[in-house]
């Protein structure tokens, strides 16, 4: 009698609701005691995080090369004891977390990878290997002494006993580390056309930075009381790009309701103030605006750049804002963990944030 083969399906739906399966970027599956790798993952081609520590994983099967944008792969804590190749050969991975697995060495395959970052803490490392891994990357670990004094801390961030698996599961820990950043974007309704340019030019960042969002009125709507929404966006702002011109400073509602509010919203909480000149102006001194360093020469306004002199201004416009952005998590890294330099020891508890904070080059 033939033995029929049955096909394993996963107890654990992964149901993201509001999302097609190439809208989910971020999955985390930690703490719920998978013993492999649940199939429905690979039905999403765009992840860049996968998040699967505190499980009981043996294995890493060869369908991970399906994930092809993946960037962060966190598997701490699991059970595997032989790492596949395939894993390797991933384009985009630039950061593994294998901390607590049972992995005594690595394939030849690591050595050509595109990884920047392994943790490899509590892993039964043959004698020499970790000296051969730090030729290829940056490595974290901790040595004996803190492994048994750190014993209950964990790597895994906290996770939810919901059925439903979330996109993103943030502990209080990791909010501390992150900042959220509201840009707000102020311009005369003369200027749309530059609106337009800035909005593109800040779509990429922030797909790739989940700690900021944009603002601008085009996204009041109709059943919206307009002064109301402008003043709660003005509240959370944390930077302000200002679209100047001549029909800005004309403005008396941006003069009085947006351009006071900004200006002493700096001064008390340190809102970041960008002036980007858009148009000739006459009156960019007398506004309150010339202590702060606008992204481009007030005598070079945009609209008397040629199309590419332009772009290269919007794109420093966007790297200032990046830097910005990068502060909290750098700071955070100097407080507890500054010394996650190639092949240093570190503290088990300093490893806390690293995989939430990693940020891909």
């Amino acid at each position: 009698m033939a033995v029929q083969k049955y096909k394993i399906i996963m107890k654990y739906p992964i149901n993201i609701k509001g999302k097609t399966n190439k809208q989910v970027t971020k999955l985390n599956l930690s703490g719920l005691e998978l013993k492999e790798f649940p199939e429905n993952v690979f039905d999403y081609p765009n992840l860049t995080k996968l998040v699967l520590s505190g499980n009981k994983i043996k294995v890493i099967p060869k369908d991970i090369l399906k994930l092809k944008k993946l960037k962060v792969l966190d598997l701490a804590n699991n059970d595997i004891l032989v790492l596949q190749g395939a894993v390797f050969r991933l384009p985009k991975l630039q950061m593994l977390n294998l901390y607590g697995n049972q992995i005594k060495k690595f394939p030849k395959q690591v050595m050509d990878s595109c990884i920047q970052k392994l943790i490899v803490s509590k892993n039964p490392l043959e004698e020499g290997e970790l000296e051969r891994l730090k030729e290829k990357c940056e490595v974290v670990f901790t040595s004996k002494n803190q492994e048994s004094s750190a014993e209950a801390a964990t790597v895994a961030p906290e996770v939810s006993t919901k059925s439903d698996v979330e996109e993103v599961i943030v502990t209080k820990e990791d909010k501390k580390m992150e900042k959220k950043h509201s840009i707000f974007i102020s311009y005369s309704h003369e200027d749309n056309e530059w609106l337009t340019k800035v909005l593109k030019n800040l779509k990429p960042l922030q797909r790739y930075y989940d700690n900021v969002d944009s603002w601008s009125d085009k996204k009041i709507m109709a059943s919206d009381v307009w002064k109301d929404e402008i003043d709660k966006a003005l509240k959370k702002a944390t930077i302000a790009i200002l679209l100047i011109s001549s029909d800005f400073e004309a403005s008396d509602f941006i003069t009085n309701e947006e351009l006071q509010p900004l200006l002493d919203k700096a001064q008390a909480d340190g809102t970041k103030i960008m002036p980007l000149i858009v148009r000739p102006c006459a009156f960019f001194e007398e506004c309150g605006l010339s202590k702060y360093q606008a992204v481009n020469d007030p005598k070079k306004p945009l609209s008397g750049m040629t199309e590419y002199e332009q772009e290269m201004a919007l794109v420093d416009m966007v790297k200032t804002i990046k830097e910005i952005i990068k502060r909290p998590v750098e700071s955070g890294q100097k407080e507890g963990s500054d010394n996650f330099v190639k092949g240093t020891e570190t503290s088990e508890e300093a490893l806390r944030g690293i995989v939430k904070n990693w940020r891909p080059e």
